[in-house]
């Protein structure tokens, strides 16, 4: 036997007809020939690495595929072997020692350090020859396959090796190595590389190898075997392995459309708006393509996004899309949107994937019932439904990871996810593999601060220098983010831009490498509107109003700045005699789900079906009702925000023209608001409320929104639109802002600025190789944010049911551990830190309804809430352990009890 084959590389789980043990030279084997697979599947991505290595497709495959082959050289260190001595290879190795153990340096490290061992340019000769920096040239590429468990490999310089590798198993590495290069070469030579080019090499290669090695480790795909064929024997088998396990993978691409027009995705469109004529037949140069869409709310720009990326990926520059969003709820909404409409985007006898991917994912019902075993067909998947309508189906190989939601042919997101590509979160390279062969469509671009702002900017760069084209979406774009975005798109390019300073709107922008254009486009008839806006100065006239509104059987909704502001004001309209709905983020996961679909069966768009429960229906809510919400009612109060947190509230007003037999003869949205022109103090803005104050800390910009639209006295779409943004956004550091608000506005300046900087330092930068990051901790998912802010505790609600602990929210389909991910709910930790000890009997208790809860979930605290009348009690703690009474309920959600 071939010493190299008596070391294994997979073990673990007795299996008929199979040996204990793989042997590594096998699995690496594998896992070559599915990264193989994979670029024959990618001739986009495979062209885009010949081109930046200077050679052709064929030749750059097999370098590649040859260094990857090598991923887990390391596996042959002696430290890495004793992991299971009864397979440790005594007959290459010797004996082993008696005080073994399983303490080592990891192997991916061990690999990477042994590259002067290895000699590649002897190996690949003569592909590096012309490289005059070859060493680190090649190491450039090398950490990007080594790291390949989904973050480099620690670089604080060479280790010793010997005290991880024998002699013996030195030899049996470079052994394997020799053998396995002479599968694939002789290789052409490369020529010398630009140091950004060999970078961007690299975060494809990390991408590459990640998957490769997820695919190939699949033991139903790739059982163990006999130690008893050579590498040329055993290359070809592993080949067909790899296909069948790529195609069962759900991973390949799937043809799209040849029709890519507005009449096949959205038959029942009559009349195609302005901007959606504009996008199914505007040029667009060769090349990855941004286009950032300005248009107001509910002119249809979804539409128009998907009627350009079907062009897209008609013409062959993607394999799929992303659409990226603000919140969980938007992408839930935007999920159940796409799952009736996403496979006209791909050929009829096409199986697209559907994935949504957020964090609570889980817990969405369509979502769930989507997910397919491997090799279920979807004609049998849809005769298993029986005639239901829904068609979304996915790979459950992919719905199980959120990090490879990004495989899907479409998938649906927290813009979050995306953002974890460019952040030294671990499988990050993972992301941007599966990103970069997406059209990525991120939607209410608007609605993130300067931190992510930041992030969505460099994502910008990472996806147009990986080849990707995205679709950026907005109602509220101020222009200097516009020009940001379009600059960054620009420079992963290759090439800088020049922003025109155009104020039209709508607007189209195009970056391409040819450039920019910007295209002024007509907005929907029924969209042009002018919206009276009236001041109002109490909350008394604010309750007067809804209660006027719904006696003559309106809808009406009221958006509040601050959680405990919009209870407060559900419980001020009880005491007028109405039953208002009250949505914010601190129900349980379960309720909130259920009152976002009863508002949204509420407050839908006019049809045929019994609309009398809209009648005198009542609407209380925070910011969720602005942008994570599709409804329409038919008066609106808003505590006073920024001027494009207004707009897009009031978007909600009257959003669907063709509604008839309103109680109202005219839209007009009132504001809750002090007076921009009495400032007396610095205490104007919180002459509303203290706690909006909090939650708009930047007072000169909501005193500079609530001058300029009490000025305008009306928000005039679409015409109106870019103005008001832009007297708000355009003149930040103007000093208009009366002088009792200046020290405010300027801390608050002062954190936003602080705030890029910690983006600053946190992203990852594309022009440094994979390996050559800044950050010296690569990190999990969890640890690395994508967003600033107070941070939260999420408890898990239980109540007290025949002497044990069962969840707030009810088990259905005997899905215990899924009730118990519905009873979530969250407090700001500066309210409440945790839980009392429990006694010995709660303790006990406690311990059992965490039985089947997972190691990370173990770690949430459990609230205990008993019955108290028409509501729930409990006690949390904050932060110094003090105990404080909260009670919780299905129409008020979570809250401290009042004088706690």
């Amino acid at each position: 036997m071939i010493d190299y084959l008596q070391f294994w590389g997979k073990a673990g789980g007795v299996r008929i007809d199979e040996p204990a043990w793989h042997p590594n030279a096998y699995h690496c084997l594998d896992v070559a020939a599915s990264a193989e697979a994979l670029l024959i599947a990618s001739p986009r991505k495979l062209a885009m690495l010949a081109r930046l290595l200077g050679t052709s497709p064929d030749n750059a495959r097999l370098l590649i595929v040859c260094l990857i082959s090598l991923h887990d050289v390391g596996k042959f260190a002696s430290n890495f072997q004793k992991k299971v001595p009864g397979l440790w290879p005594s007959a290459v190795l010797g004996e082993i020692a008696k005080d073994a153990n399983n303490q080592s340096v990891r192997h991916d490290q061990t690999g990477f350090e042994l590259r002067g061992k290895l000699k590649f340019e002897a190996l690949a000769a003569p592909a590096f020859s012309q490289w005059t920096q070859s060493g680190s040239d090649i190491a450039r590429l090398w950490g990007a396959i080594a790291g390949h468990h989904g973050r480099p490999v620690p670089n604080g310089g060479p280790i010793d090796i010997v005290t991880g590798m024998s002699t013996s198993g030195i030899n049996a590495a470079c052994a394997f190595a020799r053998d396995a290069a002479a599968l694939f070469g002789p290789f052409d030579a490369l020529p010398e590389r630009e140091t950004e080019q060999l970078a961007a090499v690299s975060w494809v290669i990390a991408g590459l190898t990640n998957i490769a090695d997820w695919v190939g480790s699949n033991r139903d795909r790739f059982p163990y075997c006999q130690p008893d064929a050579t590498l040329a024997e055993y290359w070809p088998n592993a080949q067909t392995k790899a296909a069948d396990a790529v195609v069962a993978a759900g991973i390949l691409p799937s043809r799209a459309s040849n029709e890519p027009n507005a009449g096949r995705l959205f038959p029942l469109i009559k009349q195609l708006s302005p901007l959606q004529a504009h996008v199914s037949d505007c040029g667009l140069p060769p090349g990855p393509v941004l286009a950032i869409i300005e248009d107001v709310t509910g002119s249809g720009k979804t539409e128009a996004a998907l009627i350009l990326a079907a062009r897209l990926l008609t013409e062959g520059r993607a394999d799929g899309i992303f659409f990226a969003l603000p919140t969980m709820a938007t992408a839930n909404a935007m999920f159940d949107r796409l799952s009736e409409t996403y496979r006209l985007l791909f050929d009829d006898n096409a199986e697209p994937s559907l994935v949504l991917a957020h964090g609570r994912s889980a817990l969405h019902d369509g979502f769930q019932a989507s997910i397919l075993d491997n090799g279920i067909k979807l004609a049998e998947y849809l005769a298993e439904r029986q005639g239901d309508e829904s068609s979304a189906t996915c790979a459950a190989w992919i719905a199980d990871d959120r990090r490879k939601a990004f495989l899907a042919h479409v998938g649906v997101g927290t813009i979050d996810q995306a953002l974890l590509g460019v952040l030294p979160s671990k499988h990050q390279a993972l992301r941007l593999w599966g990103l970069s062969d997406r059209i990525l469509i991120v939607d209410e671009a608007h609605a993130y601060d300067a931190y992510m702002s930041q992030e969505l900017t460099r994502l910008m760069e990472f996806h147009a220098a990986l080849g990707g084209s995205a679709i950026i979406l907005s109602a509220t774009l101020p222009s200097d983010q516009r020009k940001n975005l379009a600059a960054a798109f620009a420079k992963g390019l290759g090439g800088k831009v020049q922003v025109l300073p155009s104020l039209d709107y709508p607007l189209m922008t195009i970056v391409t490498g040819a450039g920019l254009a910007a295209k002024a486009v007509g907005s929907r008839p029924d969209r042009a509107r002018n919206l009276p806006v009236r001041p109002i100065g109490d909350v008394k006239e604010a309750i007067a109003h809804v209660v006027d509104i719904a006696s003559k059987g309106g809808a009406v909704a009221w958006i509040r700045n601050a959680v405990d502001d919009a209870i407060e004001a559900v419980e001020l309209l009880r005491a007028e005699g109405l039953e208002p709905t009250l949505l914010h983020a601190r129900f349980a996961m379960g309720d909130r789900l259920d009152i976002e679909e009863r508002v949204r069966e509420t407050l839908r768009k006019p049809d045929a079906r019994d609309n009398s429960k809209r009648r005198g229906f009542v609407l209380v809510g925070t910011q969720i009702l602005e942008q994570s919400l599709d409804y329409d009612v038919d008066a609106m109060i808003s505590d006073l925000a920024p001027i494009d947190l207004m707009i897009q509230r009031a978007g909600r007003l009257w959003r669907h023209t063709d509604r008839t037999g309103r109680p109202v003869t005219a839209a007009e949205l009132l504001v809750l608001s002090p007076n921009p022109a009495e400032v007396l103090d610095r205490d104007w803005y919180r002459q509303i409320s203290t706690r909006a104050a909090a939650v708009y800390d930047h007072h000169g910009l909501v005193w500079r929104s609530a001058k300029v639209l009490f000025e305008a006295g009306a928000i005039e779409t679409p015409g109106g639109v870019r103005g008001l943004v832009e007297a708000v956004y355009g003149n930040r550091d103007a000093d208009d802002v009366p002088e009792p608000l200046r020290e405010a506005s300027n801390d608050a300046e002062g954190r936003r600025n602080a705030e890029r900087s910690i983006a600053g330092a946190n992203l990852l930068d594309f022009r440094s190789d994979y390996g050559g990051q800044k950050p010296a901790i690569w990190t999990s998912d969890t640890v690395t944010p994508t967003r600033l802010g107070q941070p939260v505790t999420t408890f898990r609600l239980g109540r007290t049911h025949a002497d044990r602990i069962v969840p707030w929210y009810p088990v259905r389909d005997g899905d215990l551990r899924r009730a118990w991910a519905l009873s979530e709910v969250s407090l700001n930790q500066n309210k409440a830190a945790g839980v009392p000890e429990p006694d010995v009997v709660a303790a006990k208790l406690i311990t059992a309804a965490k039985a089947d809860w997972s190691e990370w979930e173990q770690e949430q605290p459990l609230l205990l809430v008993q019955p108290d009348g028409s509501s729930w009690s409990g006690v949390v703690t904050d932060k110094a352990k003090a105990e404080l009474p909260v009670a919780y309920c299905k129409r008020l959600g979570l809250r401290l009890v009042a004088g706690a």
